[in-house]
């Protein structure tokens, strides 16, 4: 459910641009791109700072 609802916020957002990047479509990908980039990283670093912690046995 969150993940739909996370796509449609994203479409809802990127949609308005899409007309200004109708005739440089590889600019938008390339946005998109970086986007998402920036998504996977923030949520890697979230699972990797977690399993870290589990290992250390922190108790928080």
């Amino acid at each position: 459910m969150a993940a739909g609802v996370g796509l449609f916020f994203i479409d809802f957002i990127a949609r308005p641009f899409a007309k200004i990047f109708e005739k440089m479509p590889m600019l938008m990908f390339l946005i998109l791109v970086v986007f998402y980039g920036i998504i996977a990283y923030i949520l890697f670093k979230s699972a990797w700072n977690k399993q870290e912690i589990e290992q250390e046995g922190r108790p928080y």
